[in-house]
């Protein structure tokens, strides 16, 4: 195999183990912390998934509301 090849999928490989490992502790760092709900305003810590690729603006974050189910942006208060 050529050294560049070779070097190219060395590279992108780190680079994709990188993105999935950062994606990770986003999800499980952001669930830890408690969101209100725009529309209810009832408190609520998101599961980690839910948060690990969400849109997200500041501090607020498009996720699903397990109170009334909207998919709305909720701020987080922590």
């Amino acid at each position: 195999m050529d050294p560049v090849v070779r070097i190219s999928l060395i590279f992108l490989g780190s680079a994709a183990i990188f993105i999935i490992i950062t994606a990770l502790l986003k999800g499980i760092i952001l669930s830890k912390h408690k969101f209100i709900c725009s529309q209810c305003n009832k408190e609520f810590y998101p599961k980690w998934y839910q948060v690990m690729f969400e849109i997200h603006f500041g501090e607020y974050f498009k996720i699903k509301c397990p109170h009334c189910g909207k998919k709305e942006y909720h701020r987080s208060i922590n």
